[in-house]
C-alpha cells in the first residue's frame, strides 16, 4: 500500500512540475522560446519551386474572378460518395466557362474529423499534417496535375492556409502535451484564463485529470489548438509549410482565421505581433517568387474598416495583398430581400493606396457568414439575378462560391453543413439552356469584366437616390465609366431619379436591361432612368462603342407586381435548455401577412415555472442543427406575447415563466419573428 501510495506521489510530482516549455507560468505566456536558427525537417527553398504560372501580370489578381470549391462536394470522379482533386480536374471547362480564372481549394491537409457522407462535417481546418494531402481527396500526384492543368489553361489557383491552429491530433501537439521538443509550440497554462477573442471565454482547455489541472489554448474549440506563435520553430516551420505549398505550383494562398495568431496580455486579436509575423511571411515568402504570389486576408472585421484595412500592412513593409470585405455581402442581400436600398456605405471610393491592394468580395461562403441567397430568396430567379448583378458589378475581385453561379438552396442540414452540400450538377445542365438564367447572367458579367480596367482598379462614386427602393452608383476607369442602377420594389416603376455627380449618359449604350427602354435623361445633376421592372437591374456604358446587349431578362410592364414564391425549411424542432427537453417537432401553418404569403411554425409543449432557454432547429441532432438566437452571446430574453427578431447562428432565447402550464411557441421564418403565448 506505501508503495502504490509513493507511485500516485511520484505521478502528481512529475504532472505538476513538468514544465512543458516554461510555459506553465502565466508570466512566461507571452515570452520567445525555441532555436532561432530551426531548419524544418521537411525544409524547402524557393529556389526548389516546381509547376509554376509563366507570363502572369506583377498584380494579376485584381483581375481575377475566383470560383471557391468546397473539395468534398464539388464533382465525386471515382463514386466513392466524395469530391476529389481528379474531379475538379475533370470540370475545369465549366469553371472557366462561367469566366472564373480562379480556383480557391477549401482545406486540402490531411485532417482530423475525416467522413464521406454528404451531411458530415468534414471541414478540414483541424490539421493532422500540414504536408500531406487528405486522402480522401486523391494523392499529392492527382493534386499537382491538377495544378498543371489549372495553369495550362492560363488559370491560376490557390489553397486555404490554416496557421493559427492544429488539430489535437497533430502529433506536435501530442509531443508538446508531453512535455517533448515541442513543448512550447503550444500555449498552456496551470490557469484556467478567460480569453475571449470572439465573445466566447470557454478557450482554454483542461488537458489532463490528474493532479495538478494543465490548460492549452485554443480559440475556437478544444479540438483545434492555437499554435504558439512566440516560438521561432513554430514561425519557420509555418513560413516553410506555405514555401512546400507554394512551391508546387500554387499561385497563392487564402489564409484563415488571421486576426488570432499572436495574444497580448488582455489583447487576444489584432495584435501588432500578429500584424509582424504577416509582413514577415510576405517579405522571406510570398515575395520571393519569380513568378507573383499573393494572399487574401481572412479577418472576420465588420464596420471598421480602418482595423481591417491594418491588414494591407504598408507600403515599405506589405502583409496582405487582399483583404476579403465582410461589409458587402449581407447588405446586397438584405436589398434584395426585404425591397430597400441596405448598402449604406458599403459601396465606397476603393481609393488604392498601393499598387497591389485588392478587396476580394462575395454574396456567401463555406462559413456561417450568410445563408445561401438561393434560399434566402426563395429560389426566385428574378431575384436571385438582381444581386448576382449587385456584387459582380463592382470594381472588386469577385468570388463565386460552388453552387451559387446557379442559385443553389441549402441543405436541410445542421449547422454550416447545410452550406455544403453537393453541387447541383442537374441545375447546372438545366439553367445552361436558359438564356435568362442565373449561371448565363454570372457568364456574361464575368466574361464583359475581362480587361475592362474599371472593374480591376475603377473608383465608385453611389448617388443620391429619390427612392428608398432604388439605388445607383458609377464605376469610373481611365477610359470608360459604367453606371449601375438597381429598383428593389416587387413593382414596376416608371422612373428613379438619381442626383449627384452624374455626368451626361444620354448617349451611353445600354450593356445589361431591356433594350426597349428610353435612354437615362440627365439634367442639372440629376439622371433619371426610366420603365424599369420589378426587382430589375441596368449597366450602362461610356467611352467604348460597338458594345452589344449582353443581358436582357427585363421586360417592363406599367403596375405590374412580382409575386415571390414561398419555399419553407422542411422541419423545424423546438429545443430546450441543455438537451433537457425539446426534440419537439413543431407544425407549419401558411398564412398570409401583409398580403404575403408565410411560413409558421408552432408547438405547444408543458412547462413548469421558472426559467427556460430554447432555439429552433432544422433537425433534432445532437449538435442542434442550424438555429436561431439572439445575436453574439447574449441570449434573447422574451415576455410572453412579445415578439423578437433573432438572427441566424445566434445563442438561446429565453423566458421566465411565473407559473406552470401549457405555452404555445412560434416562429416565423421569413424574418425569423418569434413569440411564446400562453395556451388556451
Amino acid at each position: 500500500m506505501k508503495l502504490r501510495n509513493f507511485f500516485y506521489l511520484f505521478l502528481l510530482l512529475l504532472v505538476s512540475c513538468s514544465s512543458v516549455g516554461g510555459n506553465l507560468n502565466d508570466q512566461n505566456l507571452f515570452e520567445y522560446t525555441g532555436n532561432q536558427d530551426y531548419v524544418s525537417p521537411d525544409n524547402v527553398s524557393v529556389e526548389d519551386a516546381e509547376n509554376q504560372s509563366t507570363g502572369l501580370s506583377p498584380y494579376w489578381w485584381k483581375e481575377t474572378a475566383f470560383y471557391h470549391i468546397w473539395v468534398k462536394s464539388f464533382n465525386d470522379s471515382d463514386g466513392d460518395g466524395c469530391g476529389d482533386f481528379n474531379g475538379i480536374t475533370d470540370k475545369l471547362d465549366y469553371i472557366q466557362s462561367l469566366g472564373c480564372d480562379g480556383i480557391w481549394l477549401s482545406p486540402i491537409f490531411e485532417c482530423a474529423g475525416k467522413g464521406k457522407a454528404p451531411d458530415y462535417n468534414m471541414h478540414g481546418y483541424d490539421t493532422v499534417d500540414y504536408y500531406k494531402v487528405n486522402s480522401y481527396f486523391g494523392t499529392q500526384e492527382d493534386l499537382i496535375n491538377l495544378i498543371k492543368a489549372v495553369h495550362s489553361r492560363g488559370m491560376k489557383i490557390i489553397f486555404d492556409f490554416v496557421p493559427n491552429h492544429s488539430s489535437n491530433k497533430h502529433p506536435w501537439f501530442k509531443d508538446s502535451a508531453k512535455g517533448g521538443e515541442k513543448a512550447s509550440w503550444y500555449l498552456w497554462s496551470n490557469t484556467k484564463h478567460q480569453w475571449n477573442p470572439m465573445g466566447n471565454p470557454n478557450t482554454w482547455h483542461q488537458y489532463n485529470s490528474i493532479g495538478t489541472p494543465r490548460y492549452y489554448y485554443g480559440a475556437f474549440y478544444s479540438g483545434m489548438p492555437d499554435l504558439n506563435y512566440r516560438n521561432y520553430e513554430v514561425r519557420e516551420e509555418m513560413k516553410n509549410v506555405a514555401r512546400y505549398w507554394l512551391n508546387k505550383g500554387f499561385d497563392g494562398m487564402r489564409v484563415d482565421a488571421v486576426r488570432y495568431l499572436v495574444e497580448n496580455p488582455d489583447d487576444y486579436c489584432d495584435t501588432e505581433e500578429t500584424h509582424l509575423w504577416y509582413r514577415e511571411l510576405t517579405r522571406d515568402v510570398i515575395s520571393r517568387y519569380e513568378s507573383p504570389k499573393f494572399m487574401v486576408c481572412e479577418a472576420w472585421i465588420e464596420n471598421d474598416r480602418n482595423l481591417l484595412e491594418e491588414y494591407f500592412g504598408t507600403g515599405s513593409e506589405p502583409e496582405f495583398y487582399m483583404l476579403f470585405d465582410f461589409d458587402q455581402g449581407k447588405p446586397a442581400i438584405s436589398s434584395v430581400a426585404n425591397n430597400k436600398d441596405s448598402t449604406g456605405n458599403t459601396i465606397r471610393e476603393n481609393p488604392s493606396r498601393y499598387p497591389w491592394q485588392a478587396y476580394g468580395t462575395f454574396l456567401g461562403n463555406h462559413d456561417e457568414y450568410a445563408g445561401r441567397f438561393g434560399t434566402l430568396l426563395a429560389q426566385d430567379t428574378t431575384r436571385i439575378n438582381q444581386v448576382t448583378a449587385l456584387s459582380l458589378l463592382r470594381p472588386t475581385v469577385p468570388f463565386i462560391y460552388y453552387g451559387n453561379e446557379t442559385g443553389q438552396k441549402e441543405e436541410n442540414w445542421g449547422g454550416d453543413t447545410r452550406l455544403r452540400g453537393p453541387l447541383d450538377w442537374d441545375r447546372i445542365a438545366e439553367q445552361e439552356n436558359d438564356p435568362e438564367s442565373t449561371l448565363n447572367l454570372n457568364k456574361a458579367i464575368l466574361n464583359f469584366r475581362k480587361g475592362r480596367k474599371a472593374f480591376s482598379t475603377g473608383t465608385v462614386k453611389k448617388l443620391q437616390a429619390k427612392n428608398q427602393s432604388s439605388l445607383a452608383y458609377i464605376i469610373e476607369g481611365e477610359s470608360e465609366k459604367y453606371l449601375c442602377v438597381y429598383n428593389f420594389a416587387n413593382n414596376s416603376v416608371e422612373s428613379l431619379s438619381f442626383t449627384g455627380d452624374t455626368g451626361d449618359w444620354e448617349n451611353s449604350t445600354l450593356i445589361i436591361g431591356d433594350t426597349e427602354s428610353p435612354a437615362p435623361v440627365t439634367e442639372s445633376n440629376t439622371i433619371t432612368v426610366k420603365n424599369l421592372a420589378p426587382y430589375s437591374f441596368r449597366l450602362y456604358c461610356s467611352g467604348e462603342e460597338n458594345l452589344e446587349n449582353i443581358f436582357d431578362s427585363e421586360k417592363y410592364t406599367q403596375g405590374e407586381e412580382h409575386e415571390i414564391p414561398l419555399i419553407t425549411y422542411d422541419t423545424v424542432y423546438l429545443r430546450g435548455t441543455m438537451n433537457s427537453w425539446g426534440g419537439t417537432l413543431m407544425e407549419k401553418e401558411i398564412q398570409t401577412i401583409n398580403n404575403k404569403k408565410e411560413a409558421v411554425w408552432k408547438v405547444t409543449v408543458r412547462l413548469s415555472s421558472g426559467h427556460h432557454e430554447f432555439k429552433f432547429c432544422l433537425n433534432n441532432s445532437s449538435n442542434w442543427g442550424q438555429n436561431w438566437g439572439g445575436a453574439g452571446s447574449q441570449i434573447a430574453t422574451l415576455s410572453l406575447g412579445q415578439s423578437y427578431y433573432g438572427s441566424q447562428g445566434g445563442s438561446n432565447f429565453a423566458i421566465d415563466l411565473a407559473s406552470s402550464g401549457n405555452y404555445t411557441f412560434e416562429f416565423y421564418e421569413s424574418n425569423n419573428r418569434v413569440t411564446v403565448i400562453e395556451a388556451e
